[in-house]
């Protein structure tokens, strides 16, 4: 059957109108949301935690979220600044770089229960040797150490770095800005709280800087299996170092940050176990931006670190 002129135009424009419709229902979804996870262990053991996280995030949100893991801390903070990545789960040096250099801001940090079950936002930085290693405290490692082999996790973290360098100025054993080098065999760094523990156990330190959550208390399995973790103990620690955060991109709209922060509150009230599963924090809290990475700001300042070329 024939059509006439005016079934044509009026068929035209009904094509139109919901080419229009489905045209505007396709623009109006929001791309997807990519999240950087910190390499704090190996990022192929991250990943699959992350991809839970991410799946209920999504959720949540009603819109798709992608994970992404970098293989190096500079490349998270690099994400984040650059705009590749929305949010991020990274440490506090690592924050302050991409607040530094891309207008990041924090919207959750981490709570972590210490082993007497307390509900913390900061923690320990400690200093490990393998089980049978003949260092029995920090004065050994401050006697010995020109024969020692220092292994830090990161130059970006902070308590693989930051926190173990400024106890080796306070503890007078370097000068403000002097590097690592000058007191040790030699310095190395892992990469990441596993890679380190992993680099130590096969004999190439003597001694790794990392997280008392990486050896010790209910999720240290996360970082390493119980029969590695025989192997090793804590020699000394150094307390006060602020818990991992949650930060957004300068990209990311305020609404879309508060979004994904309500979302995060969500999950620490009823799905914690993921976000444990992901690095063995508890949960996720609002904090003071400011107030809870000073601890870092002050022991950067006491260091003299070079962090003006870090990232950038």
């Amino acid at each position: 059957m024939l059509l006439d002129r005016r079934s044509l135009i009026g068929l035209a424009g009904a094509t139109l109108a919901g080419a229009s419709l489905a045209g505007r229902a396709f623009a109006q979804k929001p791309r997807p949301l990519v999240f950087a996870f910190q390499p704090q262990k190996d990022p192929a053991a991250i990943r699959a935690a992350a991809d839970d996280v991410a799946a209920a995030l999504s959720k949540r949100l009603g819109r798709d979220v992608e994970v992404l893991v970098p293989l190096a801390y500079a490349a998270t903070v690099q994400a984040l600044v650059s705009k590749r990545a929305d949010v991020a789960w990274l440490s506090s040096l690592p924050f302050l770089l991409a607040q530094r250099d891309g207008g990041a801001r924090l919207i959750l940090a981490e709570v972590r229960k210490d082993n007497a079950g307390r509900a913390r936002t900061d923690y320990d930085s400690v200093f490990v040797v393998p089980a049978d290693s003949p260092l029995k405290s920090f004065a050994d490692l401050k006697r010995q150490s020109k024969s020692l082999r220092m292994l830090f996790t990161s130059p970006t973290s902070t308590s693989g770095y930051v926190f173990p360098y400024a106890r080796f100025v306070q503890e007078g054993m370097l000068k403000k800005a002097q590097p690592p080098e000058a007191i040790f065999k030699t310095v190395a760094y892992g990469g990441g709280y596993t890679q380190a523990l992993e680099q130590l156990l096969a004999g190439r330190a003597d001694v790794a800087a990392v997280s008392d959550y990486t050896v010790e208390g209910p999720k240290r399995s996360v970082y390493l299996p119980e029969d590695k973790q025989a192997k090793l103990r804590i020699l000394a620690r150094t307390p006060g170092v602020p818990t991992h955060s949650v930060a957004v991109s300068a990209g990311l709209s305020p609404a879309e940050a508060r979004a994904v922060q309500a979302a995060l509150l969500d999950m620490t009230k009823t799905s914690p176990a993921l976000l444990s599963d992901v690095y063995g924090a508890s949960g996720l809290q609002i904090v003071d931006q400011r107030a809870h990475t000073a601890a870092t700001v002050r022991a950067i300042e006491q260091t003299g670190i070079p962090i003006a070329g870090l990232v950038k």
